[in-house]
């Protein structure tokens, strides 16, 4: 389903995620008909991950607790305490076209990986442009600053079906709202990027996405509107027999 913002079609969503339970429909809750039904484990990604020794494959308890506030093996709190009504995080959903979810059920192991590796390497892409201009505002000398910050803590989890368990590629990207200043204090991400530029974020991921499947599979595409395309009569050329 492609989302509305400010009369324009998008595919990469974001969402503010508030109060004790922010994130936890990720790990828990509705999640659970995705995990029941073999999703992939959440993993991390950013440079402020790498900074807090999170790597691999996402431990529920870390993720809670990183949202709660503390650092994730339980010391001080990365920044200001939070309450209910304060922001815990951010999720940037990326949706791909519906052609491309199609084309990963019917298709044979070679293209259901080649589906897969790109969408998530256009994912990866419009986070990474997230993570490149992600930004804080501390006063320094009695004026606000805003200034680059450090690197970012997200929480990808890529999901195949939809709530209603139709099929559905999409990856939730969970932004932690706590990002390293340089003079080394965990501030809150100042998120007006993300939350105005969601159809910025929806092009690089859809044309990074039409590059990925044009490469791997030699897939043709519609003419794009407003960033988004579907494949043209779903026509992909490769060997059914070979996967080549």
């Amino acid at each position: 389903m492609h989302a509305d913002v400010r009369g324009r079609a998008v595919t990469a969503r974001t969402t503010t995620l508030r109060g004790a339970d922010a994130g936890r429909y990720c790990v828990e809750g509705q999640f659970g008909y995705y995990l029941d039904r073999g999703e992939p484990c959440g993993v991390w990604r950013g440079a402020g991950a790498e900074r807090l020794g999170l790597r691999g494959d996402i431990d529920d308890g870390e993720f809670l607790h990183l949202m709660a506030g503390p650092d994730p093996d339980g010391g001080a709190l990365l920044g200001t305490a939070h309450t209910d009504r304060t922001v815990r995080g951010f999720d940037v959903t990326c949706s791909a076209p519906k052609s491309a979810s199609v084309l990963f059920v019917v298709g044979d192991d070679h293209v259901r990986r080649e589906v897969l590796e790109g969408h998530d390497a256009s994912v990866a892409a419009a986070v990474n442009w997230v993570e490149r201009h992600a930004h804080c505002r501390y006063r320094i000398g009695g004026q606000v600053a805003t200034v680059d910050a450090n690197g970012i803590t997200a929480a990808f989890f890529r999901q195949h079906t939809s709530r209603t368990l139709d099929r559905q590629l999409h990856t939730h990207v969970v932004i932690v709202n706590r990002v390293l200043a340089p003079d080394g204090q965990w501030l809150a991400l100042d998120a007006r990027t993300i939350k105005r530029d969601q159809q910025t974020l929806s092009r690089l991921y859809h044309a990074g996405l039409r590059s990925e499947l044009t490469r791997g599979l030699g897939v043709g595409w519609a003419e794009p509107v407003n960033g988004i395309a579907e494949m043209a009569g779903m026509l992909v050329k490769f060997s059914q027999r070979s996967g080549g």
